[in-house]
């Protein structure tokens, strides 16, 4: 699984606010992208991990937001 592939399937839109997602900023902007687990790999044993059907395109700042939460 690539970062690239997950940004290219979630159009480089932000799966948790809808916004776009501008591949010009840089981490540690707020506007970044960042890859998110769904179920996040802190929950342990028995979460799906980090596979492409657990991650979602995200800006860094609603990342950071949503912390480990579902």
């Amino acid at each position: 699984m690539s970062r690239a592939a997950v940004f290219r399937r979630d159009g480089w839109t932000c799966q948790l606010c809808g916004g776009p997602i501008d591949r010009a900023v840089k981490f540690p902007k707020s506007g970044s992208a960042s890859l998110d687990h769904v179920v996040p790999l802190s929950h342990g044993v028995g979460t799906p991990g980090h596979v492409l059907s657990n991650c979602q395109a995200a800006h860094l700042g609603c990342n950071s937001s949503k912390g480990n939460k579902v």
